[in-house]
């Protein structure tokens, strides 16, 4: 191939490919900003509480760390209503009343609409917009002992859920990890993340280039993409192939000029 011939395949290459990475990335960008449209994150900003006792909108809540039937358990009140939660993760008196189980069982006080600029003791006091009162627990999985295989089976383990409704007392419900995945932007889902330890959260387990895509949001953002994901990237090579010809063109050029 002459020198000649090689610089104008290669600005034909970088001219065209360039055209086409332009159109597909803005075509990109149209159909993510579509799909968030109709998929929006919801953002929950948690507060960790740690004090055993406080009033939520005007009636009493207390935490007690003790032992039913020779289990240690904890046992949430409110409203005259109990409910018993057993410890199975680990227990260390000295970080605090709730603290002291922050590894597998949190007290969490969702914000709301109010976002990172709730003030937690007006939320106490008068509520707001989404604001909720919740305890979260993670168990292991059903069957298996919660210090061997339990806490391996992780896509298994069972979170408890205990939300404080005022004038309905407590709400309790469970539901697994693989359950909690699959609505990665509710409110239940970032509350279990809060007693997940970081190497079984979503972020972490796909946080290598093999697994990220398997991750349900982003493999759900690149499927919204459609063409315009391997066209840019076809057409970004064919730029670089594009440049490094006409580059190599032009150095062949001069190193020939230098001959003469």
């Amino acid at each position: 191939m002459t020198v000649k011939k090689a610089r104008s395949i290669g600005v034909a290459l970088l001219v065209i490919s360039s055209g086409v990475f332009v159109a597909s990335v803005w075509s990109m960008s149209q159909k993510l900003v579509a799909f968030r449209k109709q998929d929006p994150i919801a953002l929950h900003y948690f507060i960790p509480l740690d004090a055993a006792e406080f009033d939520y909108l005007g009636e009493p809540v207390r935490f007690e760390t003790t032992q039913r039937s020779g289990l240690p358990v904890v046992v949430a009140h409110y409203e005259g209503e109990s409910q018993i939660v057993e410890v199975v993760g680990q227990d260390v008196p000295g970080l605090g009343p709730l603290a002291r189980h922050q590894d597998w069982m949190r007290v969490l006080l969702l914000a709301g609409d109010a976002g990172k600029t709730a003030d937690p003791k007006t939320i106490l006091r008068d509520g707001g917009a989404g604001a909720k009162l919740v305890m979260v627990s993670r168990g292991g999985s059903p069957g298996f002992d919660t210090q061997t295989w339990g806490s391996a089976r992780y896509k298994e383990w069972v979170y408890e859920f205990i939300v404080f409704e005022p004038g309905a007392g407590m709400k309790r419900f469970s539901k697994t990890y693989r359950e909690l995945s699959q609505a990665p932007h509710s409110w239940q889902f970032e509350a279990a993340m809060n007693v997940t330890p970081s190497l079984h959260t979503p972020a972490m387990r796909s946080s290598s280039p093999i697994s990220y895509p398997n991750y349900g949001p982003v493999n759900k953002a690149l499927t919204s993409m459609g063409w315009t994901w391997p066209v840019s990237g076809v057409s970004m090579l064919g730029a670089m192939i594009g440049g490094l010809m006409l580059a190599g063109s032009i150095v062949q050029a001069r190193r020939s000029n230098i001959a003469v």
